[in-house]
């Protein structure tokens, strides 16, 4: 009996020293063929006390398919639904380490901005191996990072309380008038965020967000199942390339747009066609989607390439208008060379933040900066001027709301290319992280 207690005392001392060390060092601990269910609550509520408006739920999966090096390859899903209807499931591809730095593939990064509820479950931890009571996390894709405190291990679960208070250093939050705190609990055994709390505040629309995310189920699949489905990520991001490469075409190719569309719906039929969907695989449920949303935007990737047609190897319009700081400028002496030229508004959250990826334009060693210039689309000039000073960095910014009613553009942002004579040469549309592509054009063109 005495051997048995011995035992039985130093296995609770052992795993109580784990216990501490775990907690002293946060780390993720994902190991390949996991996935993890989480269930997202969400409640808006008006200021005042007013009763709660618009509920919905959702379930975030992660599955951790592959290791590379200190990397680990996760699919996220995001699915939402609520009482008026139930919406098709997002998902993407990224790599985690276990301190919680991501790794986001190219073919990820401008699909990100849906699956923001589901990377909150994700967040970035002390960097050290030493106990930190405080951190700041890195910058994510749109500038935003999280400052969190360590407030120690709950009573009865042991699983470390952080709470934090998130930052935007781009200026898009504080133009919008939106913020956003919270609590997460961290088990450091097992390795992963166990709940999460946040609260959004809407400034604008006097509205309080509160949403709760708990985790519901971890479960494991066997080697060959994760082996065949982190084949299918790699295909994932095969077909994504090519989208991406079809979307581009219809930039450069808009009397092209309909046998463009053709070719994005089948090249998510060819891959639906090719995955396991009697094994329960998850990209399953992506590929449909896909599709679905591809349908559904098809009028808006008809109105790009009505745009493209309008611009593309056609002299850009001429204008005088004012800058942001109200002087009158003409485009003739601001059009020196090649120019890029970025067209957006402050109403839209793509638009802001295609401000940032500005600044991230990239730079070759040697070579003169380029030329940018920022058409803010606004009527509305003390709104303009507001979201110019907050986000615009050192660009040359236009108040260029007069063009819209000429323009007509249908979204934001929207970026070109002028060459030396004012000819449009490229076109994006929507946002991206840095516009390397506008950025080597306008290079080369300013090198002939």
């Amino acid at each position: 009996m005495l051997r048995i207690r011995l035992a039985t005392a130093v296995s609770m001392l052992a795993a109580c020293g784990a216990m501490a060390t775990a907690q002293s060092q946060l780390r993720y601990r994902f190991e390949v063929g996991q996935q993890y269910l989480y269930e997202r609550q969400e409640v808006v509520a008006a200021s005042g006390g007013a009763a709660p408006g618009a509920q919905s739920i959702a379930q975030i999966r992660a599955w951790c398919l592959r290791r590379e090096g200190p990397e680990m390859l996760l699919l996220i899903e995001l699915a939402r639904r609520s009482r008026e209807r139930f919406e098709p499931a997002c998902g993407a591809l990224l790599y985690l380490d276990e301190s919680g730095r991501r790794r986001i593939p190219d073919e990820s990064a401008t699909r990100l901005g849906p699956l923001d509820p589901a990377l909150d479950v994700l967040p970035m931890l002390p960097l050290t191996a030493q106990p930190a009571r405080a951190w700041t996390t890195p910058h994510d894709l749109y500038g935003r990072q999280w400052r969190c405190a360590d407030r120690g291990p709950d009573g009865v679960t042991g699983h470390v309380r952080v709470d934090f208070i998130e930052e935007d250093s781009s200026g898009v939050a504080d133009v919008l008038g939106q913020s956003r705190t919270g609590r997460f609990r961290f088990d450091p055994v097992a390795g992963h965020v166990t709940r999460l709390e946040i609260v959004a505040w809407d400034e604008p629309a006097k509205a309080q967000t509160a949403a709760l995310t708990t985790l519901r189920q971890t479960a494991s699949h066997t080697p060959g199942w994760t082996a065949r489905r982190a084949d299918e990520a790699d295909r994932f991001l095969r077909t994504l390339r090519h989208e991406d490469r079809l979307l581009a075409e219809l930039l450069s190719r808009p009397d092209d747009c309909a046998q463009i569309l053709v070719q994005l719906d089948r090249l998510w039929a060819a891959f639906a066609s090719e995955i396991e969907g009697q094994a329960g695989s998850p990209f399953a449920a992506l590929v449909d989607a896909r599709r679905l949303q591809l349908g559904a935007d098809a009028d808006t990737l008809r109105a790009r390439a009505a745009v493209a047609g309008r611009w593309l190897h056609q002299p850009a319009r001429r204008w005088t208008l004012q800058d942001a700081g109200g002087r009158t400028v003409v485009s003739e002496v601001l059009r020196q060379g090649a120019v890029i030229e970025c067209f957006w508004s402050a109403e839209s959250l793509w638009g802001l933040r295609a401000l940032r990826s500005l600044d991230y334009l990239p730079r070759a060693p040697g070579a003169p900066p380029l030329r940018v210039i920022s058409y803010n689309m606004d009527f509305n000039i003390a709104v303009a001027r507001r979201a110019i000073e907050r986000c615009g960095g050192g660009w040359t910014h236009i108040l260029g709301g007069p063009l819209q009613d000429v323009e007509e553009l249908p979204e934001f942002p929207v970026v070109r290319v002028l060459d030396e004579r004012g000819v449009v040469r490229g076109i994006w549309i929507g946002w991206e992280p840095t516009y390397a592509a506008a950025a080597e054009m306008a290079r080369e063109l300013g090198t002939r």
